[in-house]
């Protein structure tokens, strides 16, 4: 009799601690599919928006002023006409490259300034000064009006090229070679933004929260030198302009296989987003478009 009573006992324990537990149970698995869903949506958004400041596009002043001294006289290739894929990539390259050489002869031209201040005796002249403020303003540099040589030497560091393969694999990684709505109808190439309204073309994905657009630019060339400005001012890319200020250390060439690896926040992808340029530059041998003036800069990979 006491065991049957024990044993009763024992079965309306149980009943009742299960009563307790199920719901428990019930309610945590039915909230995981949400909890995954929620990180999947996190992780979509990740991959597809950069950080708001890296992809700041940037036109100065005096680059306005090249611009209308300077106009284009050849029109943009249809890339989506082009049905020869080998075709359109040599159309691609021919039409931008010609914008990357320029923007990195200009920056050469400015180094070789900078250097010379450096290398002279006399304090900078007047016009050196003010020509040295405007480009510490341009790069976001704090102390615009100081002028030691420390100062002036930290310049080298932002103002220096960017090799054309690494510019023409982000151009095409970003545009789909010329083909997007933002080159087709915006001369955006490398998807630089802006956050005035009407600055660019808005984005189809565009979330509600979001204020961005995609900036809207008069042709390719300026999309290029927005670009190259970008990635030489841009706190995001700190990293790049080290590796590629400690290869002129080094005396080593200058390669877009190095630079890629200070673009770890162009992209929310990251590291995915890097080996796709790499991808790009080695399988179109894009190092063979490293030819410039600066031989010590501009060699095969």
């Amino acid at each position: 009799m006491e065991r049957k009573l024990l044993w009763v006992i024992s079965s309306i324990v149980i009943l009742i601690l299960w009563f307790k537990i199920e719901p428990q149970e019930t309610q945590q698995s039915d909230s995981k599919p949400e909890i995954t869903e929620q990180v999947q949506t996190e992780k979509e958004k990740e991959a597809t928006e950069p950080s708001k400041s890296a992809r700041d596009a940037i036109v100065t002043k005096e680059e306005e002023e090249y611009f209308q001294s300077h106009p284009l006289d050849s029109s943009k290739p249809n890339f989506a006409a082009i049905s020869d894929i080998q075709e359109r990539k040599a159309a691609f390259f021919d039409y931008l490259l010609p914008f990357v050489e320029e923007k990195n002869t200009l920056l050469l031209q400015d180094r070789a300034r900078i250097q010379a201040i450096l290398e002279n005796e006399e304090p900078p002249t007047r016009e050196d000064k003010t020509w040295l403020s405007a480009l510490r303003k341009i790069h976001k540099l704090s102390k615009v009006g100081v002028y030691t040589h420390q100062d002036i030497a930290i310049m080298l560091r932002y103002v220096d090229v960017i090799p054309a393969s690494l510019v023409l694999a982000q151009a095409a990684n970003e545009s789909a070679w010329g083909t997007s709505r933002f080159a087709v109808q915006g001369n955006n190439y490398f998807g630089q933004w802006c956050f005035t309204r009407g600055c660019g073309l808005v984005p189809n994905a565009r979330g509600e929260d979001k204020d961005h657009e995609v900036r809207k630019f008069s042709d390719a060339r300026e999309s290029v030198f927005a670009y190259i400005d970008n990635l030489n001012s841009n706190s995001a890319y700190k990293e790049l302009r080290s590796i590629r200020a400690q290869l002129r250390k080094n005396g080593n060439t200058i390669t877009g296989l190095a630079l890629v690896h200070g673009l770890e926040k162009y992209s929310q992808r990251g590291q995915d987003y890097i080996d796709e340029i790499e991808s790009l530059i080695d399988y179109n041998e894009l190092w063979r478009f490293n030819v410039h003036t600066d031989s010590a800069t501009y060699n095969n990979e």
